[in-house]
């Protein structure tokens, strides 16, 4: 069994996984070698525990976690106040045993509101003292998910829910989403390749000052106008291009139509840059929370492909799923949807965990 104060790491870095914190959830994280490096990690809700394929689903998660490169696991119950006994709860161990059998459970966790307690794989008992937040917080893996500026939702409901910017704001940028729709509507089409760079050098220009500045608002104005480039595919290929690795010129190459490389195949893509994809999706909840929520479908479909690229598969099926109530849904949210739920992520995100 690994030491107490890393096994609450593992604890302490779960929600900046998912983005926010589980359920009435089972979460179990493949282990690497030399050093237990954590890589994928799988999250599943209760509401299935005690169907009758449990202990083969399990069996066949741990399997695909073996073929990502782990060869240890870690498990964690997390239960909501009043739940059953940890010793008690059949579903969880059940699970907890399949694992086992290709993976050896290494680490085991109760997680009930916010108490944290150690738990031994072989017997089913607790075998640590009953931990709280601020144990929780003074860990490396608390420090960590800090430093990489997360700050994950308090349920997975919160993953897609964007506030409204003040009516003043929320004037503004509409104001400026009409002005530039009027620009595009009276231009000709030989004008519209310089209209589309100039549009990706907005966006460029935020996104590298949110980069360097992650608490610079932006104005307003320029929300709505970002806002309204998104509308044309053009530009929201390149926007999408603009958060991945070893970009180049490719981003200005799409907003001209002259690209059609393999930047978007998963088996061949660089991946995305992390830090500019929390930014642009920071600039994008931004920019939602300045529009009307039916009309919010093309923001929320280029966040779900972010998030799809980045391996968290709640937020992308959340982002998803509200993109599909918006008025202007993109096919790409359809798709995002499809793919996510049944668990696939880009070859690339494969690679980078084996």
């Amino acid at each position: 069994m690994i030491k107490q104060a890393s096994g609450l790491d593992v604890v302490a870095a779960m929600p900046g996984r998912f983005g926010f914190t589980p359920a009435d959830s089972i979460v179990t994280a493949g282990l690497h070698p030399p050093r237990g490096r954590m890589g994928a990690t799988i999250r599943v809700d209760r509401a299935d525990c005690d169907s009758a394929g449990w202990r083969d689903f399990a069996r066949a998660q741990a399997i695909r976690l073996h073929g990502c490169g782990a060869r240890a696991s870690f498990v964690i119950r997390y239960a909501p106040e009043g739940a059953e006994a940890v010793e008690k709860d059949r579903g969880f161990w059940r699970w907890s045993d399949a694992v086992d059998q290709c993976l050896p459970v290494i680490g085991c966790w109760n997680v009930v509101q916010d108490s944290y307690q150690e738990l031994d794989p072989t017997t089913h008992r607790r075998v640590g003292p009953v931990l709280g937040p601020k144990e929780l917080q003074s860990t490396r893996g608390a420090a960590a998910t800090v430093m990489a500026g997360v700050a994950p939702k308090a349920s997975r409901e919160d993953l897609a829910r964007i506030d409204p910017a003040p009516p003043a704001a929320r004037k503004a940028a509409g104001a400026a989403w009409r002005r530039v729709l009027d620009q595009t509507l009276a231009m000709s089409a030989d004008r519209l390749p310089a209209w589309r760079l100039a549009g990706l050098e907005t966006w460029s220009l935020w996104l590298d000052r949110l980069v360097r500045s992650p608490d610079r608002p932006v104005e307003p104005s320029q929300l709505g106008r970002i806002a309204a480039l998104i509308g044309d595919s053009h530009i929201r290929d390149a926007i999408m291009a603009s958060a991945f690795k070893r970009r180049g010129d490719t981003p200005r190459l799409l907003a001209l139509g002259r690209y059609n490389g393999a930047i978007f195949d998963p088996a061949s893509s660089p991946g995305v840059d992390q830090d500019r994809v929390a930014a642009a999706l920071s600039l994008l909840e931004d920019v939602a929370a300045h529009l009307p929520p039916r009309r919010r479908g093309q923001v929320y479909g280029l966040g779900a492909a972010w998030h799809w690229w980045s391996g968290n598969g709640a937020a992308a099926q959340e982002w998803a799923k509200a993109a599909e109530d918006c008025e202007d849904c993109p096919r790409l949210a359809g798709l995002i949807l499809a793919v996510a739920g049944q668990g696939i992520f880009p070859a690339a995100l494969e690679r980078r965990e084996a």
